[in-house]
């Protein structure tokens, strides 16, 4: 089923009128599908609504035009592709139904109050609405500023204000401006990353080093990548990914907005302790005016800021998103690495080198806290294990470029197992991960498991082998995980 015909068939399904094949169908389009989902939320909103402010026309006939007109709306709302004889269809299965009815006549009492307008006038604007438009805009441009407690790309602990300002276009790319403060030395570093879709790179420009360093993306990690710079359109999917509410109306700037706001943990993957994100559109142009993010990842990291002063359908050119690079800049340490794609693989090879290093699994996979184990490890005396010594002792002694990138790519499997769980969570895979149990070795316990279809799971064992299981199965493995 696709997303038009699923579109077609939702208020039958929200009315119970679906027999039991295409009620299925329905549900299984709508688990894959954010768009869909928040166009169901909403009409199931607005019905509720209706409803309850229809009871007093209840026993009255409404007129046919009337219905008409209502229909018409909500057809052009769910942007149907259905030919002509869908809206007559749509009005029997409404009228079959008495809630329908009450709705119905519920919608021409607040039609005539001001409260929601049949044809024509200012309608609540639709998160999945706000999606499909942003996502028509060739190329737009923002600013960020974002104030961040703990380690921020590599640099020890502290606080650290950021500002920001986006270049983003469907055929370039995009490309960020970056100031910040190294909260470790008090000094500036500024900095301008690209993200070049064609060459699958991303690319970092150290002015003040007079440095620059390429790192080469699948595409699975491109796309992560947007999502950790904020693209306001992976923000958007992820929002309607989760619970999320509507604000109604306010006022920013002069501007006429409407707002959504989620605080759901799925929001980052699970990977943040607690999220606020709201985002607010101009009721005009159904476009981003302005998000506001506060994001606690664990008790060492807090991020909290705003995406601000869009332009939408900016004008661009192929230079822009062209690094400049003076003769006198050099490759910095990390040119030239190859970031290995998020797959089981690459996280069986994460979870082996914490062993090799650590003696132990991470407690959790969040990214900050695997990177901060990485953090700790290159103090003397936190680990002694012959791993650790060897890694530090390449790094002590990396004294190239080269051999600095060579002892980055040696992390980089730890690294990944974040990210790969994460994505595992954003996917909505239903990822249980058990570090804090299990020890390494043990080939009946399950160490990391995720969903893959209907009735099966991919677990990752405490040995880590990896084995593909049914619900029961697994069931039955994980009630044998010690407490």
């Amino acid at each position: 089923m696709n997303c038009a015909e699923c579109q077609e068939r939702l208020v039958a399904y929200l009315e119970g009128l679906l027999k039991e094949v295409p009620k299925q169908a329905v549900l299984d389009h709508l688990r894959t599908c954010p768009v869909c989902r928040a166009q169901c939320k909403d009409l199931h909103g607005l019905r509720q609504r209706l409803v309850a402010n229809g009871k007093a026309l209840a026993q009255n006939s409404v007129e046919d035009e009337v219905m008409n007109r209502i229909i018409r709306e909500q057809s052009a709302r769910l942007k149907t592709a259905a030919p002509a004889g869908t809206g007559r269809h749509a009005r029997r299965l409404s009228m079959k139904s008495l809630t329908t009815k009450l709705a119905i006549a519920a919608a021409v009492v607040l039609a005539c109050a001001g409260g929601f307008y049949l044809v024509g006038g200012t309608k609540s604007v639709a998160l999945a609405d706000v999606l499909n438009k942003v996502e028509q805009v060739s190329a737009f441009a923002y600013k960020m500023t974002m104030h961040v407690k703990g380690p921020v790309q590599g640099m020890a602990g502290g606080e650290t204000d950021m500002t920001m300002t986006a270049l983003v276009a469907n055929d370039y790319g995009m490309r960020m401006d970056i100031s910040m403060t190294n909260p470790a030395t008090g000094q500036p570093l500024d900095q301008q990353m690209y993200m070049l879709p064609a060459q699958r790179t991303m690319m970092m420009v150290l002015p003040g080093m007079k440095k620059y360093m390429r790192m080469s993306l699948d595409e699975s990690m491109f796309e992560k990548m947007k999502k950790q710079n904020n693209d306001p359109r992976i923000l958007i999917q992820q929002i309607l990914a989760c619970q999320y509410v509507d604000l109604g109306k306010s006022t920013i700037e002069g501007v006429a907005v409407q707002g959504f706001q989620t605080t759901d943990p799925a929001y980052a993957g699970g990977a943040v302790e607690k999220v606020d994100v709201k985002v607010w559109v101009d009721v005009k142009t159904w476009l981003p005016v302005r998000v506001e993010m506060n994001l606690k990842v664990n008790e060492q990291m807090e991020m909290s800021g705003t995406l601000h002063d869009f332009q939408w359908d900016v004008p661009v050119s192929a230079a822009e998103f062209s690094p400049v690079l003076p003769a006198d800049y050099t490759a910095g340490p990390g040119d030239g690495l190859k970031v290995p794609p998020m797959s089981e693989q690459t996280a069986i090879e994460g979870l082996k080198l914490c062993v090799d290093l650590f003696g132990k699994y991470p407690e959790n996979l969040n990214i900050a806290t695997l990177v901060q184990m990485l953090q700790e490890l290159e103090k003397p005396g936190n680990n002694d294990s012959p791993a650790a010594r060897k890694l530090r002792q390449t790094m002590e002694q990396a004294q190239t470029d080269e051999a600095r990138t060579q002892a980055m790519s040696t992390m980089m499997p730890l690294q990944m197992l974040g990210a790969f769980y994460m994505s595992l969570a954003q996917e909505k895979k239903e990822p249980a991960y058990y570090g804090k149990a299990v020890k390494p070795g043990d080939v009946a316990q399950v160490l990391l498991r995720w969903k893959t279809g209907a009735d099966e799971y991919r677990v990752i064992f405490a040995d880590l082998h990896a084995e593909t299981v049914n619900t029961q199965t697994l069931a039955t493995l994980e009630a044998a995980l010690p407490k």
